[in-house]
């Protein structure tokens, strides 16, 4: 019985979902388990809310995300040197056009990591010490003026045009025993001057997966709903 029930709830989720966008993901199926592995929480699926286009600015990109929860945030970056890496970094909170930082003082707080797919690295906020009480406070920084950034280096910076003068300087998601101040998320070197160009950018809403307790209760809407859609007469 249980069996039956998952497989009709999957039908509905199918049946369901908006249309795809028709062309391929930045962020692959592997990457995504690498993220959620990463992020260590209950049940989740992954909602794509936005995609860059070819034009875009700042403002393309909070129009479609701010106010929409908890994301990844991924994209294409190569350097002067011309290697790319896919990075990124998760939000625990929804961006914002209001300007300013998005301050977390306690270590319970930090929960927000940056990323780099290629190389399969994650940094985590900087957590409180007696030296550094105040380093990984810096969260993200919203202003609509630039698209997404994280940190006070900025240690991801996405700016206005989504494409050229980019940068990662590191700072709040430094490793406190490394104390690596100022390194790329890229390739490690240290910041000298804007030198990212990103190419695809996408943002995914992190949506949480109801308990079994609470989609059992759905079931008979979901059953209605699927049979409607299978039985409906073509237009």
């Amino acid at each position: 019985m249980a069996k039956f029930f998952m497989r009709l709830l999957g039908a509905f989720i199918l049946l369901a979902a908006p249309a795809a966008y028709g062309e391929t993901p930045l962020l692959t199926d592997a990457d995504k388990t690498q993220l959620l592995k990463w992020l260590g929480s209950g049940p989740v699926t992954l909602e794509r809310l936005y995609k860059k286009r070819d034009g875009q600015t700042a403002a393309d990109f909070h129009a479609a995300v701010d106010g929409k929860g908890r994301t990844f945030t991924v994209m294409e970056a190569t350097t002067e040197l011309g290697e790319m890496f896919k990075v990124g970094g998760y939000n625990p909170q929804s961006w914002d056009s209001k300007g300013g930082f998005h301050i977390t003082t306690e270590d319970a707080l930090r929960t927000a990591f940056l990323f780099n797919l290629t190389s399969h690295q994650v940094h985590l906020q900087t957590p409180r010490t007696y030296a550094l009480d105040t380093v990984g406070s810096f969260q993200t920084w919203n202003d609509p003026r630039a698209g997404p950034v994280f940190g006070a280096g900025h240690d991801l910076f996405v700016p206005w045009d989504l494409t050229n003068g980019g940068y990662s300087s590191m700072y709040s998601y430094i490793d406190p025993a490394r104390s690596n101040f100022d390194s790329s998320l890229l390739d490690g070197r240290d910041y000298k001057s804007p030198n990212i160009t990103y190419g695809d950018i996408e943002v995914w809403a992190i949506i949480a997966v109801p308990e079994p307790a609470g989609w059992m209760l759905l079931l008979p809407g979901l059953a209605l709903f699927a049979l409607r859609r299978r039985w409906s007469p073509a237009a």
